[in-house]
């Protein structure tokens, strides 16, 4: 009888790139860890580099400096690897003993003008244009399809360009993420719908939990608004068919010029809420396709199961502990009851 042949145990791998030279051969003999932090939206995706510094290089000719570029591909020997993205040197820590240095970096181009806050007026224009003006003030190249949603008038007060874009794009049920040069615009119900494009079961899990409420989920989502043609108050309101509902309502506190921009305000903050419903976080062997913004499917959890939306992705690789992915996610349909 001839033996089976065990599959060899696949090796965790990655590559750094500083300032476009690979220093991979370089840090791996003093590296501790590999952190690779990734957000759907609302903040920029983190890399933090772990290394020993037992001769105290790191803190003397191999001090990294501000502002120094990091890219970072990770996965398993043997396959694609995926890519991080770019970031910049944000911060250096030393702790111990023994003595560590941490390279903290973040996403390539939230600089620090965008943090600027400041006070402008958008008029007789659209959702797109104001994206494109924002990416151009920022030195961002705008991508994404944005519908001509058409705005009379909306004011900037006091808030940095990123925060103004967020709230502005979230009302209209858009997100988006600066990813090096790129602010790139997304609409938040057509992410949801994406085909899953891998499955994961009860066994891969090391660690789950799931929360699933129905108390919150609202019947109903409200626009009040003053119509500057009729100088009447209107009032719009979308209801809630998707899942199982509380007597809650939402009520809108936001402007509006028109039914359409009534409907799409009540719409995205209903979509909203009902992602919400249902919320995981898990932790599994190390998967690099797990990254913010793909779906996949949750198989043998019962009433649990369905499809999901990654929100936000931890890659850890370790030494001496191998590589881990945690994930938070977002029910976007539910599956049928099994296992």
């Amino acid at each position: 009888m001839t033996p089976k042949t065990r599959k060899p145990v696949p090796h965790p791998v990655f590559k750094v790139q500083m300032n476009n030279k690979d220093v991979t051969a370089v840090l791996t003999p003093h590296l501790l860890s590999v952190s690779y932090v990734d957000f759907l939206e609302g903040e920029a995706d983190t890399l933090d580099v772990r290394v020993e510094d037992v001769d105290g290089r790191f803190r003397g000719k191999w001090y990294p400096a501000k502002g120094q570029t990091l890219e970072l591909e990770f996965g398993y020997e043997g396959e694609t690897l995926q890519k991080a993205g770019l970031f910049e040197i944000d911060e250096i820590e030393g702790e111990g003993p023994p003595d560590v240095v941490v390279i903290r970096a973040i996403a390539a181009g939230v600089k620090s003008p965008q943090r600027t806050h400041q006070g402008k007026a958008y008029d007789n224009t659209t959702l797109a244009a104001i994206a494109q003006q924002v990416a151009r003030r920022l030195k961002l190249q705008l991508k994404g399809k944005i519908e001509p949603i058409k705005i009379t008038r909306v004011t900037q007060i006091h808030e940095n360009d990123l925060t103004f874009m967020r709230r502005l794009a979230g009302e209209y049920g858009y997100a988006f993420s600066v990813k090096g040069s790129k602010m790139v615009f997304f609409k938040k119900a057509e992410l949801r719908q994406c085909k899953p494009i891998l499955v994961l079961n009860r066994t891969d899990l090391t660690r789950y939990h799931i929360r699933d409420k129905i108390m919150g989920v609202p019947k109903d989502a409200q626009v009040a608004y003053h119509d500057p043609k009729t100088k009447r108050l209107k009032h719009y309101k979308v209801r809630n068919t998707d899942v199982a509902t509380s007597d809650d309502r939402i009520k809108l506190n936001v402007r509006a010029e028109t039914d359409e921009q009534a409907r799409v305000k009540a719409q995205a903050a209903l979509d909203d809420a009902n992602a919400d419903a249902t919320q995981l976080e898990l932790t599994v062997i190390g998967n690099p396709k797990l990254v913010a913004g793909i779906n996949f499917s949750l198989d043998g959890m019962g009433r649990f199961g369905g499809t999901y939306q990654v929100v936000r992705s931890r890659h850890d690789i370790e030494r001496g502990s191998g590589y881990r992915t945690e994930i938070e996610a977002k029910r976007v349909q539910e599956g049928k009851a099994n296992g």
